[in-house]
Formats: structure tokens, C-alpha cells, sequence
């Protein structure tokens, strides 16, 4: 579905934000990004989106060159891949409904976008996705009446009603509480499966990412510090990870310390494992 060759991004500014990141993934394969603030998740998730051009390196999605399409290629290709982001880009006054029905604006015909503006077109479908996430009843209500939290749901919704072959979230349950968060990745798991399509999620959360994904990408400085399954994440590993964050392991509902004896710090990966499955 995507593979980073060698790539590298370097901001105007000078700031090196990913530096020789080399990753890929296969059809139907789900992974969670995590890593301490300012590592380049957000970076790379928007690499993944084509909506950042890397500064050297090979970027391939969904077998395609990015930077190598037209401008109407690129739009397509774009439509193909759905992104759920941590504060969702939704104006202030517009509807629930118009909000979730946009994720088709990039497949839908002209006529049919241009439609759906002024009456919603399939209101059906855009409760349907709304109702997996608990807010069904909100389908009518504008953007500025939501909380912080739900308006990350709205903004998940309008992934699943994309239904994209690529899916990528970043920190999509950071309002969440626990319940919520849980219940979100497991609705954006599912829905991957259902059509195989890939998932990548970035995530503060590091016992959600242990709880929900198979495969867990560690990022830091800009580079992958490790790529293994979930069963494989030790808290060596983390330990290491957020070692610039103090000896504070981030996880859903509070900070968890990091001991100086790994064995005595929190419940192995494996028992944090399946709570998406």
C-alpha cells in the first residue's frame, strides 16, 4: 500500500522533521505510530497523505509516484486515502451531516458534490456512520455545538463514509476518554478489516497502541527507532523511546513510571493485546 525509500524532510526553516525513514506496509495491515511529542508522526502520517512532498527519498502509495502525476491524478489518488486528524478541520457552522458526506466530495461527480452542499444526498449513510460511533442523534447539529471529543468522532465518521483503501488517523482519540478511545479504535479496526484496507493510526497512547495494533512503528527524532509486532515491544523499547520525556510512560488514563526494573513496570504487551480484535 505505501513504501518510504531513504526519505527525508527538511522544512524551509531548516528543521530536519524525518530523516532517512524507510517503512512499508502490505494490503490490509494495521499499525500504530507512536513516539514523544515532535518526533515526526504527524510529519510522516502527512507524507502518507500526499499532502507533504518528502525532500529526497522514494515515496510509493497505493503503487503510484505522487509527485510524479499530473494535478488531477494526484486529486484521485488523494481521494483514495482518507485521513482522520487530531483536531478536525470542520467549519464552525457547518452541519454534522455535511461534514461526514464530504468524505466523498473527492469520488463523487461534480454534480453529485455540488449537490450534496445545498440537501444532503444520503443521510442514511451518514447516520450510519455516525451511529457507530454514538452520535447518531447529532447528525443534524452544526460543528460549534460538539465538544472537542466528539467532534473527533465526527471527524472519524467521515474516514469510515470515505471508505478509502488507505486510512490514516492521527491521535484521533486524544479528547477520548478510555471508554471512547477504545471504542473508536475498535470501530476503525473493524471497518479496515471489513474491506481490507490499510490502517495507520499515530497515538499518544502507548497501552492503546499495545491493545489495538499488531504492529507498532516507534518514531523518534525523526526516525524510525524500532518496527516490530506488538509482541516484540518491551519496555526496554519504550523506556528508550520516551527517554527524553523524563522516566513518564504515556498511557490512556494517566502517566504510568517507568521502573528501573522493566518486569515491575506495567503488564506485558501481550496482555494489553486483542481489546480491538
Amino acid at each position: 500500500m505505501f513504501r518510504l525509500d531513504a526519505i527525508s524532510l527538511t522544512h524551509a526553516n531548516g528543521h530536519s522533521a524525518l530523516r532517512e525513514v524507510t517503512l512499508a506496509t502490505g494490503q490490509g495491515e494495521q499499525l500504530a505510530i507512536i513516539g514523544p511529542s515532535g518526533a515526526g508522526k504527524t510529519t510522516l502520517l502527512r507524507l502518507l497523505g500526499a499532502s507533504l512532498r518528502p525532500s529526497s527519498g522514494n515515496l510509493t502509495l497505493l503503487d503510484t509516484l505522487p509527485w510524479a502525476l499530473a494535478a488531477g491524478d494526484l486529486r484521485q489518488l488523494r481521494s483514495r486515502i482518507g485521513v482522520a486528524h487530531q483536531t478536525p478541520p470542520l467549519p464552525a457552522r457547518q452541519r454534522v451531516i455535511t461534514a461526514v458526506l464530504a468524505g466523498r466530495l473527492g469520488v463523487w461527480p461534480w454534480w453529485k458534490a455540488l449537490a450534496s452542499l445545498v440537501y444532503p444526498l444520503d443521510i442514511a449513510g451518514a447516520g450510519k456512520s455516525l451511529a457507530a460511533l454514538d452520535l447518531a442523534e447529532r447528525l443534524f447539529d452544526r460543528c460549534d455545538r460538539l465538544s472537542g471529543g466528539q467532534l473527533q468522532r465526527v471527524g472519524v465518521a467521515r474516514l469510515l463514509y470515505q471508505k478509502p483503501q488507505l486510512m490514516l488517523a492521527d491521535e484521533p482519540v486524544s479528547s477520548l476518554d478510555p471508554t471512547l478511545a477504545l471504542q473508536t479504535l475498535q470501530v476503525l479496526s473493524a471497518a479496515a478489516k471489513a474491506r481490507n484496507a490499510t490502517l495507520v493510526v499515530s497515538l499518544h497512547a502507548v497501552d492503546l497502541a499495545l491493545a489495538c495494533f499488531p504492529r507498532i512503528v516507534g518514531v523518534r527524532d525523526g526516525r524510525i527507532a524500532f518496527d516490530r509486532p506488538a509482541t516484540e515491544v518491551d519496555e526496554t523499547l519504550l523506556r528508550d523511546l520516551y527517554a527524553a520525556e523524563g522516566r513518564q510512560l504515556p498511557i490512556q488514563d494517566h502517566p504510568l513510571p517507568i521502573a528501573e526494573d522493566a518486569s515491575d513496570a506495567m503488564p506485558t504487551p501481550v496482555a494489553r493485546r486483542n481489546h480491538c480484535a
